[in-house]
């Protein structure tokens, strides 16, 4: 039960990739967010501030430089020049006050002329005076809401010397920050829609195929009915989908390929066993006369080299690997190796009267790059399948020919042919197709295997192109050693 109840926790607990992005989302919504309330309203509002600051300075530059240009100004003169004052204030959208050195407010464009004086200094509220810029600001309550203050002193005049203040209520900078913070709202809203559109849509077209396919590679097993996956999409996941279906197909068929290569097995270990143990009784009943009995060892002698050459191959093919096959790659004459493929093979073809050509692409030597051996193991299995499966009193053409780096080598007979439904099988080990079994009794089913597995390790490619009834042609190609030609 403890078991069970950790195994379920970890899979609840179990982390997706979905999940990681979602996560990921999540994080990025959070954070911006964050940074959007306690960063950017407060930035955008110092930005607004400023902005305002520099605004209000270039219109108090402007003021002094076409209203108070003279040098001699008194306090009627500027009670005069209110209307100007006032014009400049509403442009600016905010309030002028004039204040004397003394602390009276003498002027203030947003009050009623002849109200009482409000004198600064009588309220302790002086320092501004004496600042350029001062932010939330009421004068002592003067102002009746924060302001912000920008001053500028009054000292051109022999007749009045004293400060022009220009007020500018806080509450006006905060609806434009505020405005600006809401575009800045609206577009990061619009952002995080997008990426939550994105988000889902790669839910849909990537996560549910995803997990689809997760969920039905994850129960393919060998030698069961693997149900395919259900994709319907020309993209990625529906090639993957196909790919891993061909899979499931192929595990669900090893049973049967199992079954298969232990009865081919069998039955080439069977015969040659079979044969030896009727013989070695014949022997022990005393029925084989005397006169035979070298004939019946011969025999006996022929069945052991069948099962050796049987078992080695067996060996030679497992530890043929393209990844791990140990080459011992040389520079040899390809035309050599051929002529003591045909010479080992001669004696099985005067007995079946079939004759060898060979077609040269060049005269005397031709070098290519491989192993000496391996390749002579090659060419003797294919002019070996060639005798066997060729009629008697035919050709057998073995030719070679140079196209740019790479020398062809091929070997054609007129034999039976293969099968076109047996083409894309005869590489598999064991296999021998219905017409190869009539006709080879002694065939191991493991040559073309061997062929393909040392060509592959060769980086190169071994082909068959076959007629049923007119014969086959086996090729692969070698590179060409820079080795110079003898011709």
């Amino acid at each position: 039960m403890k078991k069970r109840k950790r195994r379920g926790l970890h899979i609840f607990g179990k982390t997706t990739l979905i999940k990681k992005i979602l996560a990921f989302y999540l994080v990025i919504v959070a954070v911006s967010f964050y940074f959007m309330l306690a960063v950017g309203r407060n930035y955008i509002y110092r930005q607004v501030q400023e902005e305002t600051a520099a605004s209000l300075e270039d219109a108090i530059d402007r003021l002094m430089k076409s209203t108070l240009i003279g040098t001699n100004y008194d306090e009627k003169k500027l009670a005069e020049l209110r209307p100007s004052f006032e014009v400049a204030a509403q442009a600016a959208g905010g309030r002028i006050l004039i204040i004397r050195e003394t602390g009276e407010i003498i002027l203030d464009t947003e009050k009623v002329t002849g109200e009482p004086y409000y004198n600064v200094l009588q309220h302790g509220e002086v320092s501004f005076l004496h600042k350029n810029a001062t932010y939330n600001y009421t004068i002592g309550g003067y102002l009746g809401t924060p302001c912000l203050c920008i001053t500028t002193p009054l000292r051109h005049s022999s007749q009045f010397q004293g400060y022009l203040v220009f007020a500018h209520a806080d509450s006006i900078i905060i609806n434009r920050s505020d405005y600006y913070y809401n575009i800045l709202a609206t577009v990061y809203y619009i952002v995080i829609g997008l990426l939550l559109l994105t988000y889902i849509g790669l839910y849909f077209f990537c996560f549910i195929p995803l997990k689809k396919l997760r969920a039905g590679s994850k129960d393919f097993a060998i030698g069961r009915d693997n149900p395919p996956i259900i994709i319907r999409s020309n993209d990625e996941y529906g090639e993957m989908a196909q790919t891993l279906n061909v899979l499931g197909q192929e595990l669900s068929k090893f049973d049967d390929f199992q079954r298969k290569f232990l009865s081919n097995i069998s039955h080439d270990f069977r015969s040659p066993l079979t044969s030896i143990r009727g013989y070695l009784q014949a022997f022990k009943d005393g029925v084989i006369p005397s006169e035979e009995t070298e004939k019946y060892l011969d025999i006996l002698i022929s069945e052991t080299d069948r099962l050796t050459k049987l078992t080695n191959q067996i060996i030679d093919l497992n530890s043929y690997d393209k990844d791990n096959i140990l080459l011992s790659v040389s520079s040899f004459d390809i035309h050599d190796t051929i002529h003591r493929a045909i010479d080992a093979l001669d004696g099985l073809a005067m007995k079946r009267r079939i004759a060898f050509r060979t077609e040269f692409a060049v005269e005397g030597a031709l070098f290519v790059d491989g192993d000496p051996e391996k390749i002579h193991q090659v060419l003797f299995n294919l002019m070996e399948n060639a005798v066997k499966f060729s009629y008697e009193d035919t050709l057998i053409y073995v030719r070679t020919s140079v196209k740019k780096d790479k020398v062809f080598i091929s070997v054609r007979d007129t034999g039976i042919g293969i099968p076109k439904d047996d083409i894309g099988k005869i590489w598999d080990r064991f296999y021998k197709s219905d017409l190869s079994r009539g006709k080879d009794k002694s065939g191991t089913g493991l040559g073309l295997p061997i062929c393909k597995e040392i060509i592959t390790a060769h980086k190169e490619t071994i082909d068959v192109v076959s007629t049923e009834g007119a014969g086959s042609t086996f090729s692969f190609r070698l590179p060409l050693s820079k080795r110079k030609k003898s011709g």
